[in-house]
């Protein structure tokens, strides 16, 4: 993390970019607030301002690079179709747009433009016995918030990822199965590995991960977590976000998202086929 005070330009350059993280993407397939008038329209000029203060009130160009890049991520977020769609083209797009255009160039333009290369900290020692507790811990708590989400908070949730409801469903499981695995390890390396840890270069830990959470609740909102998922996600950003601080380790925090990951296709598949079990 950081060990200085980012001035208040660079605050409210952070800031305006996140707001603009909600309303381009977050609110993107949402009921404008204005008769014609879509959300992303408003936040456009946020994320201009966003990055005019960093270009012309912050000092250095390490953080308007930071920002150009998070303005990226947005532009290719807001041209894909984000949802729970597992068609072959859907699938294809993206992969296209979220794994070359959200992780491979972002990695080099870090690397080579930046200067600035991201982690990439797979693994940082053997695993301590809290790490090893907070991974039954977790799931039990992970089981008990979606159970509550998909059938109380959101009971229609289940809708956001379509699966058919006669003849073989076995192909479409399986599609969502392995599309929910790639989703979840693509949260951890664009949100924890990207966002966070380019914030963590320029803010204390308390305000990147709270920014970073805003990226990653925008995203998972889009894509299918409505109702209260904007709260349940959140919450779990920041958990996401401690954890990598205090472990170091992607491969521990895309393990605890995997497992909450397979809780999710189970919340999934049994709202859809009551009693259906496990496994496709």
């Amino acid at each position: 993390m950081s060990e200085h005070a980012p001035t208040g330009a660079q605050r409210l350059s952070l800031w305006l970019i996140a707001a603009a993280m909600v309303l381009i993407i977050g609110l993107k397939s949402y009921s404008p607030p204005v008769a014609g008038v879509p959300w992303h329209l408003f936040g456009w000029p946020l994320l201009l301002a966003g990055m005019a203060v960093a270009r012309l009130r912050v000092d250095g160009k390490s953080w308007w690079r930071t920002t150009v890049l998070l303005a990226y991520l947005i532009v290719v977020l807001f041209l894909t179709r984000i949802d729970g769609d597992t068609s072959d083209a859907h699938v294809l797009e993206l992969a296209l747009a979220l794994g070359v255009g959200i992780l491979l160039v972002p990695a080099l333009l870090a690397r080579y433009w930046l200067r600035e290369p991201l982690d990439y900290s797979w693994f940082n020692g053997r695993w301590t016995l809290r790490m090893w507790l907070w991974l039954p811990l977790g799931f039990v708590l992970g089981f008990g918030f979606m159970w509550v989400y998909f059938n109380r908070l959101t009971p229609d949730l289940h809708h956001s990822w379509p699966l058919p409801l006669t003849g073989d469903r076995t192909d479409a499981l399986w599609r969502l199965f392995w599309g929910c695995n790639f989703v979840g390890i693509w949260d951890e390396l664009a949100f924890i590995n990207f966002v966070f840890v380019l914030l963590g270069r320029h803010f204390n830990f308390r305000e990147a991960n709270l920014a970073q959470a805003v990226f990653f609740t925008s995203f998972l909102h889009e894509m299918a977590f409505v109702g209260w998922g904007p709260v349940v996600i959140y919450g779990f950003a920041l958990i996401q976000g401690l954890t990598y601080r205090r472990t170091r380790s992607l491969f521990y925090i895309v393990v605890l998202h995997l497992m909450i990951d397979s809780i999710l296709f189970y919340m999934i598949v049994n709202r859809w086929y009551p009693g259906w079990g496990w496994h496709p």
